[in-house]
């Protein structure tokens, strides 16, 4: 999360400048001032550079938690609440966690996808030709970086919900078999 935050605060201060924390919220109401403009243009160069960075460091980010997160569901809970049901177990508490935690993933990689092509449209646009465009492709960019940040916090969340629905198996199964 930290990460996030400093990466999303790094994009806002180099894309708009360091004097423009008010300008955040005034633009969806009242054009950009020249001197707003002016500013994006100035630190065009570092705003790409920065973005390029965030850019390659979440592809690589992506592929390692999106195949963690496949592999937690195709080779843990799927598997294993398979093999319960099939011995008649009630694996309805875990069988109702995965099913949620398949329909955030599936979420996730919308999000993810969406965030993606947002991030090429923003590295396409020449923030010193287009600074207005820039500055509301970075926006746009960060609010769907902030929708794949969720939900990954609602996968950490259902894999501890997972967790606590696999503990109260185990402890039911342990107070059935006595």
């Amino acid at each position: 999360m930290k990460r996030f935050l400093i990466f999303s605060i790094a994009m806002v201060v180099v894309a708009t400048g360091t004097a423009l924390g008010h300008s955040l919220l005034v633009r969806a109401d009242s054009p950009m001032t020249e001197t707003q403009i002016q500013r994006i243009r100035e630190n065009c160069v570092e705003a790409q550079s920065t973005l390029y960075q965030l850019h390659a460091s979440d592809a690589l980010l992506r592929v390692n938690r999106g195949q963690l997160y496949e592999t937690m569901s195709t080779k843990l809970m799927e598997p294993f609440d398979s093999r319960l049901t099939l011995n008649s177990y009630d694996a309805s508490g875990l069988v109702t966690v995965a099913a949620d935690y398949d329909a955030k993933l599936t979420e996730f990689r919308v999000d993810y996808q969406q965030y993606e092509e947002a991030m090429s449209r923003t590295l396409a646009i020449n923030c010193t030709n287009q600074p207005v465009a820039f500055y509301d492709s970075v926006a746009d960019t960060r609010s769907k970086r902030t929708k794949v940040h969720d939900a990954t916090l609602v996968l950490h969340q259902l894999i501890g919900d997972y967790k606590d629905a696999f503990e109260k198996f185990a402890k039911d199964f342990k107070e059935t078999d006595k």
